[in-house]
């Protein structure tokens, strides 16, 4: 021990002179030999101790001369080490060992010790010598059928992920590792080093880390090696890999915690298991993205059929409620943790492939958005998360699917997706739908604030004095009447977005254009509607080919027809959903009762001219016809005309979920009761429906921000009207509305900036400690604020929001309003919260509308400069 902790502390500038080191380091050789020769069994122990300081002494050393040489401008010779390979040294200690009984692997530690110097300073120089080489393998043979304790386990592991790191730089010499292994079949070819790490690759603590670290080295070395993977095929390494993690989950625990909607990095710190899991699931995705192709396809294969069909499947279909809960979430971290490259196209094809009693996965989950609170709140969470793929075979599924055939649409609008006058249209139309109470100005919520904070009872602290930039903006931007002369500092994290229209118009950029940039290479733009198909008419048929042809078909065909932003191949596009498109007889009724309507419907909407700027919000005058009153009456007299629309909730679900899918209709169904559903629930449909805005297909675009649609479909704007007026009925008369949506106002801003806060405190201690985890895959969607839905959709993850820490705690005691039990007590403060967060809401879809606009009518929209800015 003294002589390792000497080994750290010598400086071969002042304390290595070549002779001495040589002669000293030939005297302990030639003592410890001594001792070898002469070992009786009646003092093994005191041999033992004497030959394991001398080797002690040999590694220091061996480490000096090493220092010595590589601080050395000239390359002075290596005698100690010379002396080691002539003499064999290694191998006669080897051969000692296994005399020692009970002793054994103490020594076998020193051995390994003393092999993990000579890799680490002497590298490719050694690693094929045969005196050092010989030894190390009949060493390593050794734990092959054993399970070694934890301190010689975490030995052996080093020594194996010094060997990988250096057959990395030197693979030329990875086949000096293959032993061959008898058996009644004939021999099999042993690659040593994986067969070994395969042991530890799901272990616990540093073991199990450096492990994997290990076997990823060696998955990537036998993408360029045809040997390398045949070896670890034939050595079972896949079905070790996801064995093993099917076992990892079965301990996971069966419930989570009631107000626990998403589990975040902070929630598998905290469940032991749940990390191995986390970590073992990683661990697999990275040896899938970079191992051999036919080591990549076994493991794909063996984790669909030996994880998600039998493990995975049954979770998610357990009866209970609270265990389908905690297995939903379970699968939406799943997902966030694995990447396109690795595991992402096996679990969207048992996700939307694979079938339990003749029902797709896929079509069960999306049943559950209408269960209990939980069961519901976890799914939509898992839906949100499918969204941010970006994946076009997932939104084909999802959403396009169901929108291809136009059935949703009013025949003058099918024509006119990708007219950027109607979404400009419906910008104001969202704008006209804020609920009255809301008509208070915010100068006037921020001056009670301060009142607040003049009498002691301080809730807020908006300040302005932090240069750090959100949106990759700083807070100079001059504001305008857009604004409504509300001067707060978006770009401070102590500065709120609610009411900041230029803050959402930003916003809806970046979610536009970061999410068109992610679709750029789909094989369809989705932006128009497939005509009607005869089976007579080759010409309508030829019509629809362009379509058809875009769709890659995920129910045919294997893993790789998932796609997110690659490009297709021909092959693929031949895989088309061609029943997508297809019209079944049992819609025949509907069709001619679309013929109908669409002969009488007409849009009378009024043009706001040819600007494609945030010009076209500017206050004009009523003289040009755009007054807000006659703009008003325009869509009023539209929505007499279909006034079907306006159907009981519970009449939607045979009609809606065949016209736009079960995720469309399920989001608007809980739009529409959003009075009465709680806050958690409404932040994440608010988010979900903005984030479908933002898509680049006006396919989807148009449904979700369309004024009127058929009357079998009621439009979102229809919905969040008739939202406003129960509003303003409920409200009518009532006293102290206006100081309740003060602190409606506050409260959201309180979770709103303590959640922004947490982010950058969070991005700060991990700047000061760069050895803190972060790489982790699901990390990456724990973003900071960039829009009011998603900041709410993020805080309200849990009910109990988190205990905030030393930097954010409030400097005075919580009122009651700012806790969120104090808005559920009755039906008027919800009604007040939820108007809050729908007037909030509404600047938000309008500023996606105004943005689509622009998308549609600017050349360069989506340039990439842009981007580079606004990520800075």
């Amino acid at each position: 021990m003294f002589a390792r902790q000497l080994s750290r502390t010598l400086d071969p500038r002042h304390d290595y002179e070549p002779q001495a080191c040589y002669n000293s380091f030939c005297k302990h050789w030639q003592q410890a030999h001594d001792i070898i020769l002469k070992s009786k069994p009646q003092h093994l122990h005191d041999d033992v101790l004497g030959v394991v300081n001398h080797l002690e002494q040999l590694s220091t050393l061996l480490v000096l001369e090493a220092r010595a040489r590589e601080i050395s401008t000239t390359q002075n010779p290596q005698p100690c080490f010379e002396y080691l390979l002539s003499e064999n040294v290694l191998d006669k200690l080897y051969e000692w060992t296994l005399c020692t009984g009970k002793y054994e692997n103490a020594l076998r530690l020193e051995q390994l010790r003393l092999f993990g110097h000579l890799i680490s300073f002497y590298g490719s120089q050694v690693i094929a010598a045969e005196p050092f080489l010989r030894p190390l393998l009949k060493l390593l043979s050794g734990f092959r059928d054993q399970l070694a304790p934890p301190n010689l386990e975490s030995q052996l592991v080093t020594i194996l992920n010094q060997l990988c790191i250096t057959l990395m730089q030197n693979l030329k010499f990875v086949d000096l590792f293959f032993l061959t292994t008898h058996t009644q079949n004939g021999s099999i070819p042993e690659f040593i080093i994986g067969q070994l790490l395969l042991a530890s690759v799901h272990r616990e603590g540093s073991c199990g880390s450096v492990s994997r670290d290990a076997f990823l080295l060696c998955a990537k070395m036998s993408a360029r090696s045809e040997q390398l993977a045949e070896c670890l095929l034939a050595g079972n390494a896949c079905p070790i890999l996801a064995t093993g993690l099917s076992g990892l989950y079965s301990l996971l625990p069966r419930t989570l915690g009631e107000g626990i909607l998403r589990l975040t990095p902070d929630d598998v710190n905290k469940v032991h298991k749940l990390t191995l899991f986390i970590d073992s699931l990683e661990f697999c995705n990275a040896v899938a993205q970079v191992a051999h192709p036919s080591i990549r396809a076994q493991l794909l294969d063996l984790l669909l059929q030996g994880f998600l069909v039998p493990v995975m499947g049954p979770a998610l279909l357990q009866t209970g409620a609270i265990e389908q809960a905690a297995a939903t979430a379970y699968f939406e971290l799943l997902i966030r943790c694995i990447t396109p490259e690795g595991l992402m196209r096996v679990v969207l094809h048992f996700l939307f492939t694979y079938e339990y009693d003749g029902v797709k996965m896929i079509d069960v989950l999306l049943a559950r958005l209408e269960s209990s609170s939980q069961l519901s709140l976890v799914t939509l969470s898992l839906m949100e998360t499918l969204i941010d793929l970006n994946c076009e075979d997932v939104m084909i599924e999802l959403v396009f699917k169901y929108l291809l055939n136009g059935h949703h649409m009013v025949s003058p609008q099918k024509h006119k997706l990708s007219d950027p006058e109607m979404y400009r249209l419906a910008s104001l139309a969202f704008l006209e739908l804020s609920p009255k109470c809301c008509k208070r100005p915010l100068e006037t919520t921020k001056a009670w604030v301060e009142e607040m904070a003049a009498s002691g009872r301080k809730v807020l602290e908006l300040s302005s004095n932090d240069s750090r930039r959100v949106n990759g903006v700083h807070g100079d931007i001059a504001m305008n009447d857009l604004v409504q002369d509300v001067n707060f500092d978006y770009g401070n994290p102590n500065e709120t977005l609610i009411g900041n229209y230029h803050a959402y118009l930003c916003d809806s950029r970046f979610e536009i254009v970061t999410r068109s940039i992610a679709c750029a290479h789909w094989s369809s733009k989705y932006n128009t509607i497939s005509p009607k198909r005869e089976p007579n008419n080759n010409t309508n048929i030829k019509e629809t080919e362009h379509t058809i042809d875009s769709l890659v078909s995920i129910c045919t065909s294997g893993y790789d027809t998932f796609k997110t932003s690659e490009k297709s191949d021909t092959s693929e596009k031949e895989n088309s959903l061609n029943s997508l498109t297809e019209e079944k007889e049992g819609k025949e009724c509907l069709e001619e009762k679309q013929q109908v309507i669409d002969e009488k419907e007409t849009l009378s909407l009024n043009s706001f001219g040819e600007t494609s700027g945030y010009n076209s919000f500017l206050k004009v005058d009523c003289d040009e016809g755009f007054a807000e009153d006659s703009f008003r009456k325009s869509f009023e007299k539209e929505l007499e005309e279909f006034s079907e629309a306006d159907v009981p909730v519970g009449s939607w679900r045979v009609s809606t979920d065949s016209i736009i899918g079960p995720l469309l209709s399920s989001l608007l169904r809980k739009t529409s009761r959003s009075l009465e559903s709680d806050v958690t629930s409404n932040c994440h449909v608010t988010s979900i429906i903005c984030k479908l805005c933002s898509f680049p297909s006006v396919l989807l675009v148009a449904v979700v921000l369309c004024p009127i649609l058929t009357p079998n479909v009621p439009s979102l704007y229809q919905i969040l009207n008739k939202l406003r007026e129960e509003v303003d009925i409920a409200l009518e008369g009532m006293e102290k509305v206006e100081e309740l949506v003060d602190r409606a106002r506050v409260f959201l801003i309180q979770r709103e900036l303590t959640l922004v806060r947490r982010a950058l405190t969070n991005d700060d201690r991990k700047a000061r400690n760069p050895n803190l985890q972060q790489d982790s895959s699901f990390r990456r969607s724990e973003s900071k604020r960039r829009s009011f839905s998603s900041s709410l959709s993020n805080m309200f993850s849990r009910k109990a929001p988190p205990s905030p820490s030393p930097q954010i705690q409030p400097a005075a005691p919580q009122l009651a309003f700012t806790q969120e039990s104090y808005w559920n007590k009755s039906a008027i403060h919800r009604c007040i919260l939820n108007a809050v967060i729908l007037d909030e809401w509404l600047k938000e879809l309008s500023a996606l509308c105004q943005e689509q606009a622009l998308r549609l009518s600017a050349e360069s929209y989506e340039h990439e400069n842009y981007i580079r800015i606004l990520t800075l």
